[in-house]
């Protein structure tokens, strides 16, 4: 857990801004970027995430701020390409690296649009930036076609309140399905009378400032709006223990963009792009 910036409900966004960007610069190696896109050759990617799959290249795509593409070492001069190095940003789009960061972070948050046109506006701006991206690699590295996978990647500073139908235990009781296992922890599930889980919440634990959220909800059990309530609460906790909620999805599962919607993970139009499990294979055939 990480000490908040402040206590007061009114300053949630500027604490939300602290903790993303703490966590995009420890995840990614860099962050904000200092140019439209920036490559950031760094161990982290050689390093095993949550659940230990080590993933070699990963980007994150931020309206306001640009791209921070981040592979491993080993890897880098198949990637140079992509970084635009020769294309320094000018410095009214920088947030200068001595402001102090809660003063960084809440100029971003004051400068993103709110009104939903500009919203339609900066996510074309994002599916085309991160296209190219994909593009480049499948293409000019070499992967070919359906080697980048491309996510939704939300957050909230804030979520509603839908209620608690959800009981928190442990992963590894012997009665939860198989797939909650691996989050580890606790995980949170809607249970039907006959303690049979209806729904459940897994933690991604990437580090100690986010929390990144998945839900499943059984066949049987949807169209009740478990996947929402759950997801609200299980978002709240996370912020209660001083630390962001997360939320990522592949832009056709319209499913999962509803319950975000509704659950205060508004599309910001940030965006994470990575290699698919198919484009990890041919990468390493390319080694």
């Amino acid at each position: 857990m990480v000490e908040k910036l402040t206590h007061d409900s009114e300053d949630a966004d500027a604490n939300g801004w602290l903790l993303l960007s703490r966590h995009l610069d420890d995840f990614l190696g860099v962050w904000p970027p200092a140019r439209p896109i920036q490559l950031v050759p760094t161990l982290r990617r050689q390093q095993p995430g949550w659940d230990s799959t080590t993933r070699r290249f990963l980007g994150v795509f931020s309206p306001t701020d640009g791209t921070t593409l981040s592979v491993d070492p080993i890897l880098a001069p198949l990637f140079k390409t992509l970084d635009t190095d020769d294309e320094p940003r000018a410095s009214s789009q920088i947030n200068p690296l001595q402001q102090p960061a809660e003063q960084q972070l809440v100029q971003a948050h004051h400068s993103t649009p709110r009104d939903t046109d500009t919203h339609l506006a900066y996510a074309s701006a994002t599916r085309s930036e991160l296209s190219s991206v994909a593009r480049l690699i499948e293409d000019v590295i070499g992967l070919g076609s359906g080697s980048c996978f491309i996510a939704y990647f939300r957050f909230a500073f804030k979520v509603p309140d839908l209620g608690s139908p959800g009981t928190w235990l442990p992963a590894n009781d012997p009665n939860l399905p198989q797939w909650l296992k691996p989050f580890g922890g606790d995980v949170l599930v809607a249970l039907d009378r006959h303690d049979r889980v209806l729904a459940g919440v897994g933690l991604k634990r990437h580090d100690r400032y986010v929390r990144e959220l998945a839900v499943v909800t059984e066949p049987e059990a949807r169209g009740r709006g478990l996947a929402k309530a759950l997801v609200a609460q299980a978002a709240e906790r996370v912020l209660q223990e001083g630390m962001l909620p997360t939320y990522l999805h592949a832009p056709n599962n319209t499913a999962s963009a509803r319950v975000a919607q509704a659950t205060g993970f508004i599309d910001r139009g940030w965006r994470l792009i990575g290699l698919s499990q198919a484009g990890e294979a041919l990468l390493d055939q390319r080694l």
